[in-house]
């Protein structure tokens, strides 16, 4: 079971919403007050917005922010975290907008971060035109592809290592040994930055999966030298998102297979199929026992099968 990249986007983007906002948005910095915080309005873009085809291959997220005139503005954020054929897209992106602008009378700017290596589908604007009425869309867009690492890494946002990070995908797929070389290097320089603990961890965390090692056991051993940098003793940020979405989907296996999810069902089904992906991303027994609130001896029990 793979962290899927909307989650690892969506987590990274509330643990890190300030420099996200400093980061695309530096034109407008001086006007928003940062002291009043942010507030994530993603329950309310979920009832705007029905399921599409592309699910799971974006992450959107919806932010409100405070102006220091008083006023509130309100981002609409969306990544293509894969890279597909969409000619809707631009299309979506102008419903996303005057949906939410039509329920709740608020002033709505749009982004959306590309990261894939296919301009044919980097979309900035939507426009349509018919029988003398135009309207024209315009929203704010960033392609990966046209920041290169070594002018991210000389950024000091926070936000750049993210985007740096995004760059394992791009190119021949990387064996192993070339992932943990690229991993340890983006550690190692993140250190580097004058970054709070807590946004450390959830920086490497991102970089630790964006971009998974086809042997688990390498992912050990990488998170075996990242203590020889960092003492991180407990999951933070990312990766308690990381952990609830194993969590989920380990339920969401079990109402697939059609079984009636009572309290010793459930914890049946997170014996079954949560503890063994927890197991293979290296926690141990007492770590997976606390997460998912399983008796430890349970848990030690699934792990020594696995061996």
């Amino acid at each position: 079971m793979s962290i899927s990249k909307d989650i690892l986007w969506k987590g990274i983007i509330e643990n890190l919403v300030d420099d996200f906002i400093r980061y695309f948005f530096p034109n407008y910095v001086k006007k928003i007050d940062f002291e009043r915080g942010f507030e994530f309005l993603d329950t309310e873009l979920q009832k705007l917005i029905p399921d599409n085809p592309g699910q799971n291959r974006h992450a959107d997220k919806l932010i409100r922010v405070w102006l220091k005139d008083g006023l509130e503005a309100w981002f609409l954020i969306h990544v293509e975290v894969q890279g597909y054929q969409d000619i809707q897209f631009a299309a979506r992106m102008f419903e996303y907008m005057y949906r939410i602008r039509d329920k709740y009378q608020q002033p709505v700017t749009g982004l959306a971060i590309y990261t894939d290596w296919n301009r044919r589908y980097h979309y900035s604007q939507f426009a349509e035109n018919f029988l003398g009425t135009e309207v024209i869309y315009r929203f704010n867009s960033y392609v990966l592809r046209d920041h290169h690492p070594e002018t991210l890494a000389k950024d000091a946002n926070p936000f750049a290592a993210v985007m740096e990070a995004a760059w394992q995908h791009f190119g021949k797929k990387k064996t192993d040994d070339q992932l943990y070389s690229t991993k340890l290097n983006l550690v190692k320089r993140l250190l580097k930055r004058k970054v709070s603990r807590e946004k450390i961890v959830s920086i490497i965390n991102f970089i630790k999966y964006f971009v998974p090692f086809t042997n688990s056991e390498n992912l050990f051993k990488f998170e075996q030298d990242l203590n020889q940098f960092i003492k991180a003793d407990k999951p933070m940020g990312i990766e308690e998102a990381i952990l609830e979405e194993i969590k989920k989907q380990g339920i969401e296996q079990g109402i697939e297979q059609g079984i009636e999810l009572g309290e010793i069902k459930l914890k049946e089904e997170l014996l079954k199929h949560a503890v063994p992906e927890l197991a293979q991303l290296g926690l141990e027994a007492e770590k997976i026992a606390a997460i998912l609130d399983l008796d430890i001896e349970a848990v030690q029990k699934v792990m020594e099968g696995l061996d």
